[in-house]
């Protein structure tokens, strides 16, 4: 029987499929900026990772779920996406994906916010090594190109210097509210 996740009202199923492939629930957490709740996010993988390292490394199809905490203007959550892949991506990693980077600049460009509730995936295809968005199940934005580019946005959730409680969640601990 399926299984699902709540944590903060949100709901994430314990599978999905990405591109034909099965992929499996790895956690779920709370992302905050400046202190303010903003995303409920899960990661979905081939198979159970327990570190960064694992994961980021992952081989296969990968999802990206999140659910946005409160309003914010698509600037504002453009902006803080490359705040913390600067943060948590070496400069020569950044330099690497310069193109890639500024294409994550116009994903949600199309729109002032995203509101409290909406749902973005964020889907990557080891096949033709590419990154897709969706905002409440429509595509938005370009189609990144790159396979260095979905684990930098990975790193946003669990780089280096996001919150560790963020990062044990969607590595397999407890979920925090």
């Amino acid at each position: 029987m399926a299984q699902e996740v709540v944590l903060e009202g949100f709901k994430f199923a314990d599978t999905a499929t990405v591109h034909g492939q099965p992929l499996v629930l790895n956690g779920v957490g709370i992302s905050s900026v400046l202190s303010a709740k903003s995303t409920i996010v899960g990661f979905y993988l081939p198979r159970k990772q327990t570190t960064a390292e694992a994961a980021l490394s992952e081989k296969g199809p990968k999802r990206i779920q999140f659910y946005m905490a409160r309003d914010v203007s698509a600037r504002d959550l453009s902006n803080a996406m490359l705040d913390r892949i600067r943060q948590n991506v070496p400069t020569e990693e950044f330099a690497a994906n310069i193109i890639q980077t500024a294409q994550l600049g116009t994903v949600f460009g199309n729109r002032q916010k995203v509101l409290k509730g909406d749902l973005v995936m964020v889907d990557y295809n080891p096949a033709t090594q590419t990154t897709e968005f969706s905002l409440n199940g429509a595509k938005i934005g370009e189609t990144i190109k790159g396979e260095a580019f979905f684990p930098m946005m990975m790193k946003i959730w669990i780089g280096p210097k996001v919150r560790g409680s963020t990062r044990d969640a969607l590595l397999g601990g407890p979920q925090k509210s």
